[in-house]
This record gives structure tokens, sequence and C-alpha cells, in this order.
């Protein structure tokens, strides 16, 4: 009985999504690149997911590299509206002016469901933790824990294996 009262309601929904869409100017701006946001809120999110689990995450940007003749598009996934620069020269302009011209960041969705761990830490504050987490792994920290990696891994190997 309650699914009779969702339909109607979701397809109302669905409608109304659409003509917004449909009826929305359509604004030009002539320093943002050739793109779409999608859907409201949901944006190519969809599409991006239907890449990724078909095993294809890169088909998602070429066809939109294909689509919108640019190595250089607009788009919206996890609910954030990006600039997808792609090719070599993109990338070599961004990570030469890092700081400078241009900031990393991580969707707010991310940082929700990650929360502060390294991955989502941008700027100085993952640079701090960066130089510390690599301390760990120079070759004179390895060398001083070679010994007891060598000795734990014997007495699992007979604990465990004999």
């Amino acid at each position: 009985m309650e699914a009779l009262t969702l339909v109607p309601g979701l397809a109302l929904f669905l409608l109304l999504l659409a003509v917004i869409k449909l009826l929305k100017p359509k604004a030009t701006h002539p320093n943002l690149p050739p793109g779409s946001f999608g859907w409201p809120v949901i944006g190519e999110s969809l599409e991006f997911l239907c890449c990724q689990r078909g095993g294809h995450p890169e088909k998602f940007i070429q066809d939109r590299m294909t689509k919108y003749n640019s190595s250089v598009f607009r788009t919206s996934v996890l609910g954030e509206p990006m600039a997808v620069i792609c090719r070599p020269a993109g990338n070599k302009f961004l990570f030469s002016n890092e700081g400078k011209k241009v900031a990393l960041w991580w969707p707010s969705s991310v940082g929700k469901l990650m929360g502060r761990c390294l991955i989502s830490k941008v700027g100085d504050e993952a640079r701090s933790d960066k130089k510390m987490l690599m301390s760990f792994f120079s070759p004179e920290a390895l060398m001083k824990i070679v010994g007891v990696v060598d000795e734990v891994t014997k007495d699992h190997l007979r604990i465990h294996w004999e």
C-alpha cells in the first residue's frame, strides 16, 4: 500500500527535476571550460560510478573529452562541481603551480566518508604528516628494524606453518 503512494511521489519528483533542468536558462561563462554539471544534486555521479563499477573508470573521462572536443571540461561528481584537466601539459601546469595558482582539495563527501586521515589532508598539514610518515621508511629506520621483522617472521612461520 505504501508503494502505491511512493511511486507517484517519486515520478512527480523526477518530472519536476526534468522541468527545472529544461527551463533553467543556459548561462554561458567565457572563463569556464565546456561541459555540464548534469542533474541537480546528482550531477554526473551516476555515470561516473557506472564506469567505475564496469571496470573502466577512464571511460568517463574519455567520453567527455570526445564529447566536448577538449582536454579540459567541467562536471559535477559526488556533489562537487569541478574542472577536469587531462593530458600531460595540464598535469604539469597543476603540479608546478600547486599552492600558487591552484589549490588541492577533496570533495566534502570524501571528508565525510574518510574522516580526518592522511588521504583527505591538504597543504601544510599533509606535508608535515607525509614527512613524519616517510621518516619511518628511511633507509636508516628500516635498517634498525630489519632484525626485529626477521625474528617475528621466523616465529610466525615456525608457529603457524610447521
